[in-house]
């Protein structure tokens, strides 16, 4: 079977009057199908643009990637995005922020109505289904825009700093669901993360990147079984596998 995703010397190159910027140099590594997995980095490091390279939004400069042993050339339909805001539309209601992508697809909405309500059981919106933006909190809102990145089945989530404007509490409650849902759905997901312990918590393995030009300095497995709880950050694995990321992601500034 082939991976889900295989990353081999990927480069990205910004032109600029000053001179051209390298964002990524040189990124290999694979996702198996169904994994998890969190990609960490000091900001500017690269990691949302790499997210973009693997959705097909935007061109490597060099380098190979493939979806399910495809080359990507462009968006590819099997993929799901979300943001780190919600950007949901304001006159919608939540049913119909959700159904967003089946308009964009140009799909039928009534083949996907029981899809939409299994969607909405699934995060907890049950009841808010008639409601707008300004009447959810930012948690709930990110929920509908979870539930608009599956709503056309897609065997793959792209996940960029979802949680990073929720309060910690919140923020906490969204690990917890996300790995809910990956383990009900058991699709591929790579997350992109300003923070360790949530890439620790949520992956199966924590691609940890240098800074800029983002390389890959280490992949670091995570051995904690599922599903985690609260109580798994208590374990030394859970520690031990912080600290082993967070001393990758200061090794440059130990050694300057």
């Amino acid at each position: 079977m082939n991976n889900a995703i295989d990353l081999e010397g990927v480069c990205k190159r910004f032109p600029g009057k000053r001179g051209s910027v390298d964002a990524l140099v040189n990124v290999t590594f694979n996702v198996a199908q169904r994994e998890f997995i969190a990609v960490v980095g000091a900001s500017g490091c690269g990691k949302s643009t790499l997210l973009r390279i693997i959705a097909g939004l935007m061109p490597a400069s060099a380098g190979n990637v493939a979806i399910n042993g495809e080359r990507v050339q462009g968006p590819a339909p099997g993929i799901g995005i979300v943001f780190q805001t919600p950007v949901l539309l304001p006159w919608r209601t939540v049913r119909r922020n959700i159904e967003l992508q089946l308009d964009i697809r140009k799909f039928n909405r009534g083949d996907y109505a029981q899809h939409v309500d299994a969607l909405i059981d699934l995060v907890g919106l049950r009841g808010f289904e008639d409601r707008r933006p300004y009447e959810l909190s930012g948690g709930m809102q990110q929920r509908v825009a979870l539930c608009r990145a599956l709503i056309h089945q897609p065997s793959m989530l792209l996940m960029d700093e979802p949680f990073g404007a929720l309060d910690a509490l919140t923020r906490e409650t969204m690990n917890i669901e996300v790995q809910r849902i990956w383990m009900e759905t058991r699709k591929t997901i790579v997350l992109v993360t300003h923070s360790i312990s949530e890439a620790v918590f949520l992956a199966d393995r924590v691609v940890v990147m240098t800074s800029r030009p983002g390389q890959v300095r280490e992949i670091v497995p995570v051995d904690l079984p599922r599903p985690r709880t609260f109580d798994s950050m208590k374990s030394d694995t859970y520690h031990d596998a912080i600290g082993r990321v967070r001393a990758l992601l200061n090794a440059r500034a130990m050694t300057e």
